[in-house]
């Protein structure tokens, strides 16, 4: 399936059918785009001015903190929108890295064009207000499970939210989002296999 067919799906599923003219609209916007393996969607040296709609494939958001250590704050799969939030807003240098944890496929948009879908457009529109509703409800989780500094929580939270992950993230990536060693990952995969 084509990245601007799963959008397609992604919207009717929802209850999102635009009209031919708007999807034609939708289409012209639209930059299918493959990010191999490993490789940056964005990195933390530009300025982001554009959204990517993840069809298949899972990447990872890293923070590179002052003292050097990276954390790998989140991750994104099939249907998820992932972008640089902060450099989008300021028009100043990004936080983070995006990641391409495998092969990746999905729709890039500029940012002008999303917000202004999001503030006027119709269905597509409707189509990215639900969408920010939910990244916003995942985010909420997400603190939620981050605060608890537990990392079988966010073993837990991982099992529930991002199917594809264990199947594709190397086991440093999820060590580093659930903030310990690649080592005591390996430690809790163990005792959970024989639990």
């Amino acid at each position: 399936m084509s990245p601007l067919d799963f959008l397609e799906v992604q919207m009717m599923d929802r209850g999102c059918s635009p009209t031919r003219a708007e999807w034609r609209r939708v289409c012209e916007h639209a930059r299918e785009r493959r990010i191999s393996s490993r490789d940056p969607v964005y990195n933390d040296v530009e300025i982001a001015d554009r959204w990517f709609l993840i069809s298949s494939g899972t990447a990872g958001s890293y923070y590179t903190h002052e003292n050097g250590r990276v954390t790998l704050t989140r991750f994104f799969e099939a249907g998820h929108i992932a972008g640089n939030v902060s450099s989008t807003w300021t028009q100043d240098y990004g936080t983070d890295r995006l990641m391409a944890i495998s092969d990746l496929d999905g729709v890039e948009f500029s940012h002008e064009f999303l917000l202004n879908e999001y503030l006027t457009g119709r269905q597509f529109g409707q189509y990215i207000r639900m969408k920010v509703v939910e990244t916003l409800q995942y985010d909420k989780d997400l603190l939620v499970c981050q605060s608890l500094n537990d990392a079988d929580a966010l073993m837990n939270f991982l099992a529930a939210r991002h199917t594809s992950v264990f199947e594709h993230a190397l086991k440093k990536d999820i060590a580093a989002f659930l903030g310990i060693t690649p080592q005591a990952y390996s430690r809790i995969l163990r005792r959970r296999e024989h639990t």
